[in-house]
């Protein structure tokens, strides 16, 4: 994921020479977006990562589980997290919008699902958040799911624990949409192929008790997952930045994997990167709007409704986690039982993040 990748960046420029790290940052290709507000390196800022589900460019064996670009044409916005950043305290913490979450897609009058903004362009997608959400987007991130498995292969693979064997399933029950596949309980050292199947997964399942066992939230458990995933694979790339030859070799991939707006210059993120050089990611809390899942939503199927109230609450709070002299505790959203069709779910209040992780989970090793 994108996240990853930026964190890595920051982490890897901080331990390298300047003028080697301007060059490899200036090999970032850069587009216009519009819509985004500018904000001092020093000052706190959002940073919108998409991670794109684009079939172009990808391996055969990619397609093979994830499908070709005469599967799936276009491109939807498969991961929406954005970063708040504090340079004054060396803070982060992430904040994800649901892919399926219903809203007015700027400019069109209509709704749909979040991500058929990006289908459109960054710009449109930076709009509807700021619109429907009221964040101001600083900076703008992009980056195909290939780039995360450049990246774990980089740092040697990351290591994680999981409980129960697990693997991925499809929506008909037979076979496996992503290629997940751990046959035993136990510490597993992802590579890339492994990595990319591991944050795919839709359609994750668990073995206990001499049977397989749906793990039953779709997206949002797959976003707790990548969560776990980033935080682990960024520590693995402060490992990394140690050995200068490794580190060297995980920012040259690290640049090739993303696409950054054009207001977002290398002396820009450079500065950034020293103020955030005591970033731990282990320490990076992660919060999910709350929403309200609604089955059979017309002719859009299965969407996810926004919570105004809830989510403006969770939105403060991630907004003002890192603030010098702030509060650091941090409210995160569940996800709520799905209902049958047509119906709608009840209304669930936030918990905190330190609600306990579902143990067909893994962590980090």
């Amino acid at each position: 994921m994108a996240v990853t990748v930026l964190l890595a960046l920051f982490i890897v420029a901080v331990a390298a020479g300047y003028l080697y790290v301007r060059d490899k940052l200036d090999q970032i290709p850069r587009m216009a977006v519009s819509g985004l507000q500018p904000a001092g390196s020093g000052d706190p800022q959002n940073i919108l990562i998409v991670g794109s589900d684009t079939r172009a460019g990808e391996s055969a064996a990619a397609a093979l589980h994830f499908g070709s670009t005469s599967d799936v044409s276009g491109q939807r916005s498969d991961t929406i997290v954005l970063v708040h950043v504090d340079p004054r305290t060396s803070k982060a913490a992430l904040l994800s919008i649901p892919r399926d979450t219903f809203v007015p897609i700027a400019g069109t009058g209509t709704s749909n699902r979040i991500n058929a903004a990006f289908n459109t362009s960054p710009s449109q997608l930076v709009a509807t958040i700021s619109q429907n959400f009221g964040i101001a987007v600083n900076h703008y991130v992009q980056e195909d799911f290939g780039g995360l498995q450049e990246l774990t292969d980089a740092v040697g693979g990351v290591c994680m624990n999981f409980t129960f064997p697990v693997r991925d399933s499809t929506p008909t029950g037979r076979g496996s949409e992503t290629g997940l596949a751990i046959p035993t309980p136990g510490p597993h050292l992802l590579n890339g192929t492994d990595a990319l199947a591991f944050v795919r997964s839709r359609y994750y399942q668990y073995f206990d008790k001499g049977a397989w066992h749906p793990e039953g939230t779709g997206d949002i458990g797959r976003i707790e997952r990548q969560h776990e995933f980033v935080r682990a694979l960024a520590a693995k790339a402060i490992q990394a930045a140690h050995n200068p030859f490794t580190g060297a070799h995980v920012l040259g991939r690290a640049v090739k994997t993303i696409a950054i707006d054009q207001t977002f210059s290398s002396s820009v993120m450079l500065r950034m990167a020293i103020k955030l050089r005591t970033l731990r990611p282990a320490d990076v809390p992660s919060f999910t709007l709350p929403y309200r899942a609604v089955n059979g939503y017309g002719s859009f199927g299965d969407v996810l409704l926004p919570e105004p109230g809830q989510d403006a609450q969770v939105i403060a709070a991630w907004q003002q986690y890192g603030a010098p002299g702030g509060s650091q505790t941090t409210t995160a959203s569940t996800a709520p039982p799905t209902t049958k069709r047509g119906a709608t779910t009840a209304r669930t209040p936030p918990t905190t993040t330190t609600t306990a992780r579902p143990a067909w989970d893994p962590t980090a090793c």
